[in-house]
């Protein structure tokens, strides 16, 4: 199969099939012509498959067939089989993508074209097409994340820098289509990194939830787990009622749960997670939440924090506060501790721990508290004194491989506590309150 080089229009595609059966070239171009809208474009897209694969007719050259032009003619008339076919194809695979697959075709062929095109060949620019349409039926299909199909969507400057580079370089420097092809992915990158780091800092009020639970009088503990994503929150003493109360106010895309149970024993354990359904969320639904918290006094009490990002603020005064462990990825903490003697003989063997990966720790005790914070050396600096604490109330310890910040009157005091602190990357300072 040739294209002919004598009776052509366009590419002679036309002219090539008359030469091949016994229909005229008019006819021929009258069927394309007709099945163009009926194929909603795609046998448009099959005459070009043809184009690109069938080779130009030589005068004077009898030429053989050739695999490629098979594979051409195959590939076409499969496109306009399933483009008549439409509502079959649609119902079948439960989405409208025959323009997105017949694009897929279409740039399969357009990058193998530039692949066999030697110097004459962009292969970048088919990369690129074929990628592209992959995405767009991706999207169509459902198999792309809400964000990620954000981030391309606003990845055009990119795409028209690799294009534009791509043309520039390839025959001027080695490699220039490689080299424009980082550049692309740099710039898109940039752009998706900043646009996030925007938007993650940016307080959102769009998602209202608060909740309500009474605490029976028959319970004596109180466990509450915290689990949160990029939001602030604020733990405080409720005024006078035996309740849990907890808001959120934060993005449309996170997801608050709440649960809380009674158990026979006397413990009732509150739960609250933040979620995000999608992994990739739109940029424009990104943003920092707030959560308040306030829980009731003369309660004993055990709270667990885990938050990847954001300011936290736990104010203990005024609770029975028996532990808290606290694992905080990325943000400044700020705890105030109650002068209150842990009941539970739990709290000895399994101390409270608090852990800072990225951000300062800065905690308040109570002047009559006897508190010791154990710091491992290797994830901790040395603090310093005047600045991280007051040796008129604490003294540096050092053992091996920790260094120790205890009260100086911790043998007398008549509360006794001890946290486990870990801050490798951010300052922890211990502050006393009268």
């Amino acid at each position: 199969m040739t294209r002919s080089f004598t009776n052509r229009l366009f590419g002679g595609v036309c002219g090539g099939l008359s030469q091949r059966t016994p229909i005229g070239v008019t006819l021929w171009r009258a069927l394309f012509v007709i099945l163009t809208p009926l194929t909603v474009g795609v046998a448009g897209l099959a005459y070009l498959v043809l184009w690109w694969l069938w080779p130009l007719e030589i005068p004077g050259e009898r030429r053989h067939g050739s695999l490629g032009a098979l594979i051409g003619l195959l590939l076409a008339v499969g496109l306009i089989a399933a483009g008549l076919l439409r509502g079959a194809l649609n119902e079948a695979i439960g989405a409208d993508a025959l323009l997105p697959m017949a694009l897929v075709v279409v740039t399969f062929v357009f990058f193998i074209r530039q692949f066999t095109g030697g110097r004459r060949g962009n292969i970048m620019l088919g990369l690129v097409a074929l990628a592209l349409a992959i995405v767009l039926l991706l999207l169509n299909l459902g198999q792309l994340p809400v964000g990620i199909a954000d981030v391309v969507g606003r990845a055009w400057p990119g795409v028209l820098v690799v294009v534009g580079l791509s043309i520039l370089l390839r025959d001027r420097i080695a490699l220039g289509n490689w080299f424009a092809l980082g550049i692309g992915a740099l710039v898109v990158a940039g752009v998706a990194l900043s646009a996030y780091s925007i938007r993650i800092e940016q307080v959102r009020t769009e998602n209202e939830v608060t909740y309500s639970e009474s605490v029976s009088d028959s319970m004596t503990t109180l466990q509450v787990n915290l689990v949160m994503l990029e939001s602030d929150i604020q733990v405080a003493a409720i005024t006078d009622e035996h309740e849990v109360r907890a808001s959120f106010v934060g993005s449309p895309a996170s997801v608050i749960e709440q649960s809380f149970v009674e158990d026979a024993a006397g413990i009732a354990t509150f739960t609250l997670q933040e979620s995000r359904p999608e992994a990739f969320p739109p940029l424009d639904e990104i943003g920092r939440g707030t959560v308040r918290l306030e829980l009731p006094p003369d309660l004993a009490l055990a709270v667990s924090f885990a938050g990847q990002g954001g300011a936290a603020t736990f104010d203990m005064n005024n609770l029975d506060l028996e532990r808290l462990k606290l694992l905080v990825n990325t943000g400044d903490v700020l705890v105030t501790l109650p002068d209150y003697r842990p009941r539970s003989p739990t709290v000895v063997e399994d101390p409270g721990t608090l852990t800072v990966r990225n951000g300062d720790l800065r905690v308040r005790v109570p002047r009559d508290v006897g508190a010791r914070f154990v710091l491992d050396q290797a994830q901790n600096r040395q603090p310093v004194l005047g600045e991280d604490y007051d040796d008129l109330y604490y003294a540096l310890e050092l053992r091996v491989n920790e260094w120790v910040l205890v009260a100086r009157d911790y043998d007398d005091a008549e509360v006794q506590i001890t946290y486990i602190v870990s801050v490798p990357n951010g300052r922890f300072r211990l502050d006393v309150v009268e």
